[in-house]
């Protein structure tokens, strides 16, 4: 704060368009300045402290019509108008019935770990929190703009039928080469070039606090804060958010969700990707796009307990499935999808046969099937490993729906090239436009792909291949 700022509640505003707004109540005092709500309105008013520069004036000014100008993406709350002088300031709309992400970043003293951890759907509302982030900074990361400021107070949510996530305080937002930086972030999230100076605010930064915030989000804990640091002094854990510690392990860091428990794979190999290589290699860390398809991917993975109703990862043991994780009761899916990559001798794999040591072929992506419909995006038909390589790669493809009957193949945005093999005959279908074929345990769903490799004079088929498996 620079310079005193008189109390205006229940005065009027005046934004630059002509619009009046009554300033009824405090809504809050920050760093930069203080908010007040206009109740019947449903705004709140941002002032900016003043300062004693006119030129940094001008700075805070310039900023907020450029935010005031260009096109957010839709979960971000943007500046609607800006206030007329003498006061420095932005009209923005009130975000109701949602709570701060630090809510579920911060477990509640007063309830067990395991109720407050898995209530608002648990896991599997906290994978879909994390997707709609994800694919929010995703966004404005194609537009080049950073938001400087990622942490669980600036992000709020609400889950249930209406499930939403919004992002406020645009007003940090910022696009490199105009002018410095408002804000550098809040200690926890900062990016380790950032906190020693070493580069202003971008969106690699960006990157780094996104990954931040998804980790805290899944594992509650902080990458680089083990057991000992939180043994230790205010200094190792000033030094711990600055990355001058090794990223954390399940043996060294107890105070957290272990990894298998709430985390796939790929989610793994994202945040080993973020905060070891990417520590000091920015151009490593994964782009929210990729954590994006990851958390997309893991929502198709989990399964509710039918004992506790906590959401979790199936996990196998040899033929047979281990306990939930939160009571050890029994439970598995009910049925799923195994996604193969397949190569056949020959163009045509109805004909073909099939080349390499596995029997099915690759393994490439497990889908949980869950009662009614379950939407097959295009990522598991023609998945790349790379989701950055095309931004429009998780749009719906495929339906597999359930009844009283049984499962079905239903081709509901009516794709070519899509057949059923059989199992019981070998037989294969094609499941034309709008059709719905009934599915049996050993099926065969096969995406034709059109993709032809020469190799060495000789044409092999490339396939994407779902078999259907019903749980005994």
């Amino acid at each position: 704060m620079t310079g005193k700022m008189p109390d205006l509640t229940g005065s009027i505003v005046t934004t630059e368009e002509g619009k009046r707004y009554k300033l009824d109540r405090i809504a809050g005092y920050g760093s930069q300045g203080v908010v007040y709500e206009d109740v019947d309105a449903g705004k709140m008013i941002k002032f900016y402290y003043p300062s004693e520069s006119d030129e940094v004036d001008e700075d805070i000014y310039d900023r907020l019509r450029f935010i005031h100008n260009i096109a957010l993406p839709k979960n971000f709350v943007g500046v609607e108008s800006l206030i007329d002088t003498p006061y420095i300031g932005y009209v923005m709309q009130k975000v109701v019935d949602h709570k701060p992400l630090n809510s579920y970043l911060i477990p509640d003293k007063d309830t067990s770990f395991s109720e407050w951890y898995n209530k608002d759907m648990g896991l599997r509302g906290r994978i879909f929190v994390g997707y709609i982030i994800a694919k929010a900074f995703g966004e404005l990361e194609q537009k080049n703009l950073s938001y400087c400021d990622i942490s669980g107070n600036n992000i709020l949510v609400r889950l249930g039928k209406k499930a939403s996530v919004r992002m406020i305080d645009v007003d940090n937002i910022y696009v490199a080469g105009r002018g410095a930086a408002s804000v550098i972030g809040t200690p926890r999230y900062i990016a380790p070039e950032v906190i020693s100076r070493q580069k202003n605010p971008d969106v690699l930064s960006d990157n780094y606090s996104l990954a931040v915030i998804l980790f805290e989000l899944l594992r509650v804990g902080h990458p680089y804060i083990s057991d000992d640091i939180l043994d230790g002094t205010p200094e190792d854990e000033e030094n711990a958010l600055a990355g001058r510690y090794d990223y954390v392990t399940d043996a060294n860091s107890t105070n957290m969700l272990p990894a298998d428990i709430v985390l796939t794979t790929k989610l793994s190999e994202l945040f080993r990707k973020c905060f070891v290589d990417g520590k000091k290699n920015r151009m490593a860390r994964p782009s929210a796009l990729e954590f994006e398809y990851a958390l997309l991917d893991a929502s198709n993975k989990v399964i509710k307990c039918p004992s506790c109703g906590a959401w979790h990862y199936p996990r196998k043991k040899g033929r047979n499935y281990e306990g939930c994780p939160w009571c050890d009761a029994e439970s598995k899916p009910a049925a799923r999808l195994n996604f193969y990559d397949i190569l056949f001798d020959g163009k045509d794999y109805r004909t073909g046969e099939h080349v390499g040591e596995e029997k099915n072929g690759k393994l490439v992506n497990t889908y949980i099937l869950r009662e009614g419909k379950n939407m097959i995006k295009n990522m598991y038909v023609l998945r790349y490993d790379d989701g950055s390589k095309d931004g429009g790669f998780a749009g719906n493809f495929f339906t597999i729906a359930k009844d009283t009957r049984g499962y079905w193949a239903y081709n509901e945005f009516s794709r070519k090239g899509i057949a059923l093999r059989h199992y019981s005959s070998g037989r294969y279908e094609e499941i034309g436009a709008n059709k719905a074929v009934k599915l049996e345990n050993g099926d065969c769903i096969y995406f034709e792909m059109n993709i032809v490799i020469n190799v060495g004079g000789k044409d092999y088929s490339f396939i994407r291949m779902a078999r259907f498996i019903e749980e005994a």
